[in-house]
């Protein structure tokens, strides 16, 4: 277990500024990710304390809990560990409660529908989809999403309907269980990929380190720091290689409506790391972004409130 390596293309943090020069023609998915509700699971940029995932993942077994769920568990350090399940997925990552219930994989038919309106040709060898056959912009979208967000640590030019599932999913405004598709992730690095078993997902264990242990202080032992080689500029340059066609994205995505300062603040924030726990961007999110608990407890306590003042 000591030559477990972390994997430089796998769980980057996406980029999604639309400033820069090689963002030219893309600009339309960006605004796009940055209005979704899985912006903060790929762009946040927390510090990565690298022993403590080595640590986890060393350890690490798949469980079952008192209430029959599957969980991976493992020591982060000789006191504490750390119980990764969909409920702390969803919390770490911000993702809406909304999406217990949907499915996490859909047909390879609904996968390759999809793809063929996104440019793909309607030819599927071995029914993998390739990612450079597609049109222009839905490069990014896979991208983002096979590096940022799914299990893979390599062999990104081809992949299965399973990983082109969020995809479409994304791209249709489907009903998806994320959290679920990603805990299966973490189920299959333990159970599946044990030949090929790596650090897998360093962003989003110490996402969920941070809310279930924020106690821990590391004292800044050198090396330990993962320094992650994240999406940049040179990333937009290598999609715009091989097909560059301008296949349209769908109305729905162009049309979406939000307040751009306040996606604009909030991408900000997460970007540059600066909000390590995601509690603390409630206030800021707008409610596009917002959970739909979050959503109702607003609407209580706004209602509470005018309550209390039509009584004075």
């Amino acid at each position: 277990m000591n030559d477990l390596k972390f994997e430089p293309k796998h769980n980057l943090v996406a980029m999604l500024d639309e400033s820069i020069p090689e963002a030219e023609g893309y600009r339309d998915m960006i605004r796009f990710l940055r209005r979704t509700k899985y912006v903060y699971a790929m762009c946040a940029k927390p510090i990565v304390y690298a022993r403590l995932i080595k640590s986890f993942w060393r350890t690490a077994e798949v469980l079952t809990d008192e209430a029959g769920v599957t969980v991976v568990r493992g020591n982060i350090t000789r006191q504490l560990q750390l119980t990764v399940s969909e409920e702390s997925i969803r919390t770490a990552l911000r993702i809406d409660e909304d999406e217990i219930g949907a499915s996490d994989e859909l047909t390879t038919a609904e996968c390759q529908t999809c793809f063929i309106n996104m440019g793909h040709p309607p030819i599927f060898p071995k029914q993998q989809f390739v990612r450079a056959r597609l049109g222009k912009v839905w490069k990014l979208l896979c991208y983002v999403i096979q590096q940022c967000m799914s299990r893979r640590s390599a062999g990104f030019d081809n992949f299965p309907s399973d990983i082109a599932s969020p995809i479409v999913a994304i791209a249709e405004n489907r009903p998806f269980n994320m959290s679920k598709w990603i805990m299966k992730g973490f189920v299959f690095n333990l159970v599946k990929g044990k030949r090929f078993k790596f650090l897998m997902y360093p962003r989003f264990l110490q996402l969920m380190i941070n809310i279930a242990h924020p106690i821990i202080r590391e004292e800044g032992v050198n090396g330990d720091l993962l320094v992650t080689e994240d999406m940049n500029a040179l990333s937009y340059r290598k999609m715009s290689i091989g097909n560059v066609a301008e296949v349209q994205m769908f109305d729905y995505m162009l049309h979406i409506s939000n307040n751009d300062e306040d996606i604009e603040e909030v991408y900000h924030h997460i970007s540059q790391g600066e909000v390590v726990n995601p509690e603390e961007l409630i206030d800021e999110l707008p409610d596009a972004l917002k959970t739909e608990s979050e959503r109702e407890e607003e609407s209580d306590s706004k209602s509470e409130y005018e309550d209390d003042e039509s009584d004075h």
